[in-house]
This record gives structure tokens, C-alpha cells and sequence, in this order.
């Protein structure tokens, strides 16, 4: 199995820096640095889905109440790289590749799990995949073509009602709907810079899912990617919730996305997003996303 790292420190760049324009003229030319090798944030990825192309149905309507909006719920996707093992045990840096796994998915998982459900045998709960090289190709990306598919198959599990004899105590559990998901990733790429390391990505994703009568849906998108993903709806202060708008959109707090800090508003933290990056308040999801549709989005 291949071992887990965490992400190298990006002590080096594309580029060449010199400290100052005399040491510069002393030196007579600065000595290029060798590019960051290969890898992703370990941070979980906000990803904000755009439908690309038609849906395909087996039949008319089977793609009814599906698509970005489950997805939305929470719209996090962890990204993990991955290493295989040198000779002397330690990880080779130059024999990469990354896991994909959906907020969304696992926490179907999790749930059929706690009530002794599990997914199918020949089931993978992420997607994985390897770095097609160990560096970054001329455009900054590393570049994964294919990876294997996710696929999560569980039963209809049935709901658990309060038992009316414990009156201190609820043991209600609600019900979970049969689950029939195939993610097929491809063509994913992480945009790797000394300033950009690793925390944007952008890829391919086909998803099909299958009803309980047996109809097919598959939809495919381009999915775009930031990490950390950092939540920015707007919060009830005494219970915790998304506060609402009449209409049951999100309220928002776009300056949650902020990379610097504000004590003056109560913010003594920035978010932990590059001040490099490009990024807004998504209003369907409540997140701090990549603005636009192409990676990489930049300042």
C-alpha cells in the first residue's frame, strides 16, 4: 500500500531569487531553483461541480433530484497524496499519486456503518490515481489522467423509532435511501507553484447513479477545487445553524474567506487561503470557492 506523506514545504520555486540588486551584481546571475515536486494540500478541497453536456437517462426523468445540488450539501472532497516506499522505507517523492474521496458519499458510508450496513465487497469508497511525473509539467499542473473508479452500493436502511418506554432517552434514528454511485475521475490536474502549492485543482468527473427501480442517471461535470475548504454562510450566534433567507437561500459571510486577519471585526485569523488566489463566497454552497471556471485563478 502506498505510504501517506504529508506535503513537502515549499522552500523552493520555478524560479530564480536573488536577496538584492547588489547581491545580484556581486554574484553576476542568480542559480535557478529546481521546481516543487508533485503534490496536494492535505486540507480538505471545497469543489464546486458545472455540468458539462447532456444528462443521459434510461428513461425520461430518472435524473430527477439529482445532480449539484446533493452535492452542494457539502461540497468538501478530500484530496490525498500518496507515495510509494524508496528502498531505504522512506517515501519516494518522485512516484506519486493521489486518493479522491466526496464529503458526500462518506458520509453515507459512515452512517450505513453505525448501523452495521456496509458497502458492497468489490466496492472502493475513493478514487485513486498516479501522477503522470514527479514535477509539475510547463503550465505549473500535475497532471493524474486516470484514476480508479468510486463506487458505493448500500441497501435501503429502514428508520428506528423512539422507543416510548425511555422517556429520558430518544433512540429514534432516521432512515438512509439505497445508495447506487459510481465516480469516475479523469484528467485531474494540481496547479503546484512555490506560492500556489498544491491548494487548487481542477478535473473531470462522471457520475452515475442508479434509482431503486433500476433507472440510470449519469451526469458529467468539470469540477474546480480550493483548498482549504473554509465555510462562509452566515451562523445563528447562540445555536450554531445556517441562517436562512426568506426565500431558504444561504446567508452569507463572505468575509469568513478573508486570507487576512481583521481584529477590528472579530476575525483574529485569517481564513488559511493563499492571498494569492482568486476566490468568492459561493452562494449555493455556502463555501469559499474558486471564482470563475478555470484553474488556476489567481491575483
Amino acid at each position: 500500500m502506498p505510504a501517506l506523506t504529508r506535503p513537502l514545504a515549499p522552500l523552493v520555486s520555478r524560479g530564480c531569487a536573488c536577496l538584492a540588486a547588489v547581491a545580484s551584481a556581486a554574484l553576476g546571475s542568480c542559480v535557478d531553483q529546481p521546481p516543487p515536486l508533485c503534490v496536494t494540500s492535505t486540507a480538505a478541497f471545497a469543489v464546486k461541480l458545472i455540468e458539462a453536456g447532456d444528462r443521459v437517462e434510461s428513461t425520461p426523468g430518472a435524473c430527477t433530484g439529482l445532480g449539484p445540488a446533493t452535492f452542494n450539501a457539502d461540497p468538501e472532497v478530500g484530496i490525498s497524496p500518496y507515495y510509494l516506499r524508496a528502498g531505504n522505507g522512506q517515501p519516494d517523492y518522485k512516484r506519486g499519486s493521489i486518493a479522491i474521496q466526496t464529503a458526500e458519499l462518506g458520509a453515507l458510508v459512515i452512517a450505513a456503518e453505525g448501523r452495521g450496513v456496509t458497502n458492497t465487497p468489490d466496492g472502493q469508497l475513493y478514487s485513486r490515481g498516479d501522477f503522470a511525473s514527479a514535477e509539475p509539467d510547463e503550465q505549473n499542473f500535475c497532471n493524474v489522467p486516470s484514476l480508479s473508479p468510486t463506487r458505493v452500493l448500500l441497501p435501503a436502511i429502514d428508520p428506528v423509532a423512539d422507543d416510548p418506554a425511555t422517556a429520558d432517552v430518544d433512540e429514534s434514528l432516521p432512515g438512509q435511501a439505497a445508495v447506487d454511485a459510481t465516480l469516475a475521475w479523469s484528467n485531474v490536474r494540481v496547479y503546484v507553484t512555490a506560492d500556489i502549492f498544491g491548494t487548487q485543482m481542477d478535473g473531470e468527473l462522471v457520475d452515475t447513479r442508479v434509482t431503486p427501480a433500476g433507472d440510470s442517471c449519469t451526469i458529467t461535470y468539470r469540477a474546480l477545487g480550493l483548498a482549504p475548504a473554509i465555510p462562509c454562510m452566515a451562523l445563528d450566534p447562540e445555536s450554531g445553524a445556517p441562517l436562512t433567507n426568506p426565500d431558504g437561500s444561504l446567508q452569507l459571510d463572505p468575509a469568513a474567506c478573508n486570507s487576512e486577519a481583521d481584529p477590528a471585526s472579530g476575525r483574529y485569523f485569517g481564513s488559511g487561503l493563499s492571498p494569492s488566489a482568486r476566490f468568492e463566497c459561493n452562494a449555493e454552497t455556502g463555501f469559499c470557492m474558486i471564482e470563475g471556471d478555470s484553474v488556476p485563478a489567481l491575483r
